[in-house]
């Protein structure tokens, strides 16, 4: 990586170039999916799943069906989040250097 970054510090993580893998874009919406903003979508996706969940009877219990829940962040390029830098966000932005641009805030 091109900054020394040391854990518990604020980033700013900035997307340049669209990931060529699978696993860099997983590993990309890991990332972005700490952000407070996204953090905030999940909790509302999730109390929405729970909401339009289909309570029936199975077995004698109540059973929920849920539906598959989207994936929250889909970063391109362009696009940048600020997140609190820990020990995994580390390694995990070490993984995907080529594709983002990491500045400290």
């Amino acid at each position: 990586m091109n900054i020394d970054i040391t854990a518990g510090s604020l980033v700013k993580v900035t997307v340049v170039r669209q990931p060529t893998s699978q696993r860099a874009g997983k590993t990309l919406s890991r990332i972005f999916a700490r952000d407070p903003v996204n953090q905030r979508a999940a909790r509302r996706r999730n109390r929405i799943r729970t909401q339009v969940a289909d309570p029936h009877r199975r077995g004698g219990r109540i059973w929920m069906n849920k539906t598959k829940a989207p994936p929250i962040v889909q970063p391109g390029k362009g696009d940048a989040c600020r997140i609190r830098a820990t020990v995994d966000v580390i390694a995990d932005l070490g993984s995907v250097a080529r594709f983002v641009e990491v500045t400290s805030v």
